[in-house]
């Protein structure tokens, strides 16, 4: 449940007036993205093995996979070599330097890192095949406008077309391509999106450190490889030609 986001948790429990962790709906009964479920599933992992979450990822993905400059926590290597976020006026976020490993915030890593992860999903490296069937199996259908806010609990059949859907950690959306398997980052100063066709053995990855690059997201999608299918508005992605103009 907490990788397809059928926990029943908030987002964060700080969105809470309180700050109490509360369960909104019956868990496994729909589809609501929690920060909160990922994290318990990083506690229940760590439990289990008695291992932390930053040996686990060496041992099991960043080793295996060739990502040598990937962490979950910072390392001082990167001093060197990082980007910063820039807020929507270009003014620059102060550096999260994260000491603590948190599954669903804290990863740094590159362009090439992550493709190589990409590239290692696809084909199925270190995964048996049901496992990576399952991965990319629909866990949950979505019927919601919006991701996040108030569309996330208003009902359309906007995105019935691709039976927008979530799986293992990913997103799944049916295109002509076949079943496209997607996952976003959202952070302060930093957005990313990606979306692979294994099918097709085809794929893109938009990694960026500002907080105006999901108004140029479906253009690159559109441009790069005909993605026309990504459900913007669902992930909140205005187009930055149809967002409101400020003026002082």
């Amino acid at each position: 449940m907490s990788l397809s986001h059928t926990t029943g948790f908030p987002n964060w429990r700080w969105f809470e007036p309180d700050y109490k962790l509360r369960i909104h709906f019956e868990p496994g009964e729909r589809y609501s993205y929690s920060g909160e479920g990922m994290t318990f599933l990083q506690i229940v992992l760590e439990k289990l093995t008695g291992k932390r979450l930053e040996q686990l990822m060496q041992e099991h993905i960043f080793g295996p996979y060739g990502m040598k400059t990937s962490s979950y926590t910072w390392q001082a290597r990167f001093e060197t070599d990082y980007a910063v976020g820039h807020r929507a006026d270009g003014t620059v976020y102060p550096k999260d330097k994260d000491n603590a490993a948190r599954a669903p915030s804290t990863l740094e890593t590159t362009t090439e890192d992550y493709t190589r992860f990409m590239e290692a999903v696809l084909r199925g490296d270190g995964l048996s095949q049901a496992s990576w069937n399952e991965i990319f199996s629909p866990q949950v259908r979505i019927r919601f406008r919006t991701q996040f806010g108030p569309g996330a609990t208003e009902e359309t059949s906007a995105n019935d077309a691709i039976e927008l859907s979530y799986g293992l950690g990913r997103g799944l959306l049916r295109t002509p391509y076949g079943w496209g398997a997607f996952k976003e980052g959202h952070g302060d100063g930093f957005q990313h999106y990606s979306i692979v066709f294994p099918d097709k053995d085809l794929g893109v990855l938009l990694m960026s450190n500002s907080d105006n690059a999901e108004s140029i997201f479906g253009h690159l999608l559109a441009l790069t490889i005909a993605d026309t299918y990504t459900p913007l508005e669902w992930e909140g992605y205005i187009p930055y030609d149809r967002r409101p103009v400020h003026s002082n």
